[in-house]
């Protein structure tokens, strides 16, 4: 909800002081993640020695990893298609291309802002350029809920088959429970009755005037998610479904690129855990954080650490490549924005 509290003000400078993403109390949170991050990777390399973890990335099967590299194409494109749903509905007309830029873009700051949610304020000032800033908060916040959603269904649904062969149905139990309780919560979000329900929970927290005005108008921006028709949910579904797939397979290609021979199931629901983890807000990019549950989880099936960081620094060179595009894009448009201010100032002296 970071931001609903970006004031119009605020979007001149949307990466400074005034969007409120480094005042002192995100400094601090940022030093706070970043000491965790490399307390975690000095662990890590001094109990892996680094030279064992160079020669597992240098006998990378460079056939493997070009593919699980070359997969981040349609992964991206898939993303972009189901945020289009989102932005239709909410009155914001953008093409897939331009969507993909905005999510490029994205990546390229998450690499620099503290955390996920300032990623997600950058994503909601870009949409906000094109519709009301409720549309684009409700577009963003659901895109995170449905993410989320899915992360841990498609992990539950790749951790069936271990759990099953070890019999443990109480963590099977706990996991189904999480997914019902994430399903209700989002029909509960997107219902009228459900809404005014959490508001009314909410408001009974002294807030002041102008926050109140604005959570009103993101509800009511939240409701019109209504207006999709079940064929629309399914489509959304399943286009997070094939993006979070495609993903696992791009990961699974990096695992086989290092000979990690692994079932593809074990691969999801460990890559799926992975994407839970770095979601949360503890470190600095999700370093530390990867690597440790990595290292941890594979431990499990026997996978030696120094083969498990050097997936992790695979896996994180496609993120860097996508992201660096982002950079270039955002670098072409500020180039033709100045390029273009320059030519307004010199119309009128020509004219004159």
């Amino acid at each position: 909800m970071i931001s609903l509290e970006i004031s119009p003000a605020g979007r001149k400078n949307h990466l400074g002081k005034k969007s409120g993403i480094m005042n002192p109390r995100n400094q601090l949170i940022l030093f706070a993640k970043i000491l965790l991050s490399g307390i975690i990777l000095a662990y890590l390399f001094y109990s892996i020695p680094v030279k064992e973890i160079i020669n597992s990335i240098l006998s990378t099967n460079l056939y493997f990893f070009a593919v699980g590299i070359l997969s981040a194409v349609p992964i991206n494109y898939l993303s972009a298609f189901e945020t289009q749903y989102l932005t239709g509905i909410q009155g914001i007309k953008l093409s897939v291309t331009e969507i993909l830029k905005i999510h490029l873009a994205t990546s390229f700051y998450g690499l620099f802002l503290p955390g996920i949610l300032s990623a997600g304020a950058v994503k909601w000032y870009k949409f906000s350029k094109f519709g009301k800033k409720s549309s684009a908060a409700a577009v963003v916040v659901i895109n995170r809920l449905l993410e989320v959603l899915m992360v841990v269904f498609v992990g539950i649904l790749f951790f069936f088959p271990a759990l099953l062969s070890s019999g443990n149905h109480s963590i099977l139990m706990v996991l189904t429970a999480v997914l019902i309780f994430m399903i209700l919560f989002y029909l509960l979000l997107l219902s009228s009755g459900g809404l005014k329900f959490i508001l009314k929970i909410v408001f009974m927290i002294p807030l002041n005037k102008r926050f109140r005005e604005l959570l009103n108008k993101f509800a009511g921006a939240l409701l019109q998610f209504r207006n999709l028709c079940l064929k629309d949910h399914f489509k959304i579904i399943g286009l997070l479904f094939l993006y979070h797939s495609l993903g696992i397979f791009s990961f699974y290609c990096f695992a086989k690129s290092l000979d990690i021979t692994l079932s593809i199931w074990v691969i999801g629901w460990i890559r799926s855990a992975m994407s839970i983890a770095i979601m949360l807000p503890l470190s600095f990019a999700g370093f530390g954080i990867r690597e440790g549950t990595l290292v941890l989880l594979f431990s499990r099936y026997g996978i030696k650490a120094e083969a498990s960081m050097a997936l992790s620094f695979l896996f994180f060179s496609k993120n860097l490549i996508t992201s660096l595009l982002g950079g270039i894009f955002e670098l072409k448009d500020f180039i033709l924005s100045k390029k273009s201010s320059k030519e307004g100032m010199l119309n009128p002296i020509r004219e004159n």
